[in-house]
Order: C-alpha cells, then sequence, then structure tokens
C-alpha cells in the first residue's frame, strides 16, 4: 500500500515547515508528498528545497510556469499523486500525529468507501486554538443533529460544501472520474465531494484530525469567524432542522430548495452515480414545487410580487 500527498502551495513560507513536519511525524508514514507550487515569490520554494534534503525520495517539488489558482492546481497534485489513498493538505495546517492511521482505519471499516473527511479545531497565527468552534460548526455540518443515514446530497446542494479539502483522503480509483475542474465556481474539494455523494462512497471522521489555520493571508477558507452565530437560524432552516417563519425565511428557503433541484440537474450527465440522479430530480422537482405551494398560502401577495420579479430576472424557471 502506498500512501500519497497532494499539497499546494503559494507564498506559504509562514507555515510549510510546520506543516511539512506534521506530515512527517505520522504514525503511518506517507510515501511520497506531490507539492505543486503556483508561483510563489517568498521563501517557499527555499524552505521546502532544505527539507527535501533530509527526505529526497519522498518530496516531489513541482514549480508551475504559470499561476493556475487554487482548483487547478490541486488538479495537478492529484493527477501526480501515484498513491493507493491520496491525502489533500493545505500549506498551513498542521495534522495531528494519527490522521493517516484514522482515516486509514475508517477505509478499512468500510470497504465501500472512496472518500473520508474528517472535523477539525481551529487555530490561529501562533498554533493557539481559536475558539470551542471546530471546522464543522463553521460549514454548519450538524452531524449530531441530522438524521442518520445523512442526507448528504440535501446538505451539500442547498448549504454548499461541508468537506473541507484539507481534511480529506481520497482512493486512487476516484481520479478516474473527478478531472477536470473546469468549473470557476466549484472547488475541488465541493466537486470531489459531490461525485462521492453521488457514489454513495463518501465517509467520514467526527475526530479533529488536523488543526486547520485562520489566518487573513489564506487562499481561501473561513476567514470571519464572527458570522457563525448570526447564520444558525437562516442555516438551520436550510437544513430541515427548523421551520420558516417570516417572509424572508420562505423566500430565502425557496432559492435553496430550487438550487437542489438545479444541481440534481446538473450532476444527469454523470454516468458513474450509484443513486438514481433521475429520480434525485423528480424528488427534488416536487419538493420545490410543495414549498412554492405552502409559500404562496402563507404569503400570498409578497409571493405574487416576488414571482414577478423572478420573471424579469429570468430567474428559477422550471
Amino acid at each position: 500500500m502506498k500512501l500519497s500527498v497532494a499539497l499546494c502551495t503559494y507564498n506559504g513560507e509562514k507555515y510549510i515547515e510546520k506543516q511539512l513536519n506534521s506530515i512527517f511525524n505520522q504514525t503511518m508514514p506517507i510515501d511520497e508528498i506531490n507539492i505543486c507550487d503556483d508561483g510563489s515569490n517568498d521563501k517557499t520554494i527555499e524552505i521546502i528545497n532544505q527539507i527535501q534534503k533530509t527526505y529526497p525520495t519522498i518530496i516531489k517539488l513541482h514549480q508551475n510556469e504559470i499561476n493556475l489558482g487554487c482548483t487547478k492546481n490541486f488538479e495537478k497534485a492529484i493527477e501526480l499523486c501515484q498513491g493507493d489513498y491520496i491525502f489533500l493538505s493545505d500549506q498551513d495546517d498542521l495534522w495531528k500525529k494519527d490522521k493517516v492511521e484514522k482515516t486509514l482505519a475508517i477505509f478499512d471499516k468500510n470497504p465501500n468507501a472512496e472518500g473520508v473527511f474528517s472535523n477539525a479545531e481551529l487555530i490561529d497565527n501562533s498554533d493557539h486554538l481559536i475558539s470551542d468552534h471546530t471546522i464543522w460548526d463553521s460549514v454548519f455540518f450538524l452531524e449530531k443533529e441530522f438524521q442518520k443515514p445523512i442526507d448528504y446530497f440535501n446538505i451539500i446542494s442547498k448549504n454548499g460544501n461541508f468537506v473541507t479539502g484539507a481534511t480529506l483522503c481520497i482512493k486512487k480509483q476516484v481520479k478516474d472520474f473527478i478531472f477536470s475542474f473546469t468549473d470557476p465556481i466549484v472547488l475541488h474539494d465541493e466537486k470531489i465531494a459531490t461525485l462521492l455523494i453521488l457514489r454513495e462512497s463518501l465517509y467520514y471522521s467526527t475526530e479533529n484530525l488536523i488543526s486547520y489555520r485562520i489566518h487573513q493571508n489564506q487562499q481561501v477558507g473561513m476567514k470571519n469567524m464572527n458570522k457563525i452565530e448570526s447564520k444558525k437560524r437562516l442555516k438551520r432552516i436550510i437544513l430541515d432542522l427548523e421551520k420558516p417563519a417570516t417572509y424572508f425565511e420562505y423566500r430565502h428557503l425557496m432559492k435553496k430548495k430550487y438550487l437542489k433541484y438545479h444541481k440534481a440537474q446538473k450532476y444527469l450527465v454523470f454516468n458513474s452515480s450509484k443513486i438514481d440522479i433521475n429520480q434525485l430530480i423528480e424528488t427534488s422537482f416536487n419538493e420545490y414545487n410543495a414549498f412554492i405551494n405552502s409559500f404562496k398560502k402563507k404569503f400570498p401577495i409578497h409571493y405574487f410580487l416576488s414571482s414577478i420579479v423572478d420573471t424579469l430576472r429570468n430567474k428559477r424557471k422550471l
């Protein structure tokens, strides 16, 4: 069994050494780390080259001739990996010592698993815990409250991605159907997660297997933790954990239910799905229409006016 890491860097001089050390310090050793640098102009390359002298057969550094951006850079890094399992990694986090071991244990326990993600604690510039919040709190993956088995597609289509790429590990066969990452709006981790959901092969660990760093210079990810509380009720409504009451809440949920229907249609061409996508489209369509009817009864005048606006803007057409 060969273990790979796909790690992307861009001006990561401040944290890259710590991250690499946390990867080398695993209870189960990594066989290769493919680092794709996207044009760093700080000391990132210099630091990696220095560490590479200690691990010449493990670290493989690839410097992009042009800046690819985060998503395409991860596509390149994943493609380069030769391992049976591929761990995705950001440049600025810290792995727990048993991250690899505990992730592989979930694969072993679930033979049909093709991808495993985890929770993560949040740290600041100085490696200190920020709060009691975890990364799942940040993306509102309220695992303890969701009915089991979890309807992953309902969550990702209405509320957005909950699978943080920095916690994700995939089997090598996943490379056969995830490429290429061409949608400029959808990040690599969301696309991988959605496809694994449709294949019913996505699993998770509730443990914090990495320390996810929050800082102002990160390329993507959570930067403002102060908005969690203000969003909580609306997010719970979107996730079907609370009922809408106001016109604004009904209107917002209507948009999200349409988004679910639209996303199901988008993946109709995906032929490696174990979920009946035609059935998913029909169910999402019926769910949207049922909600529209309740919306009309609750706020008839407001609904009439909002439907005119949608028509003029060519929005939410069935």
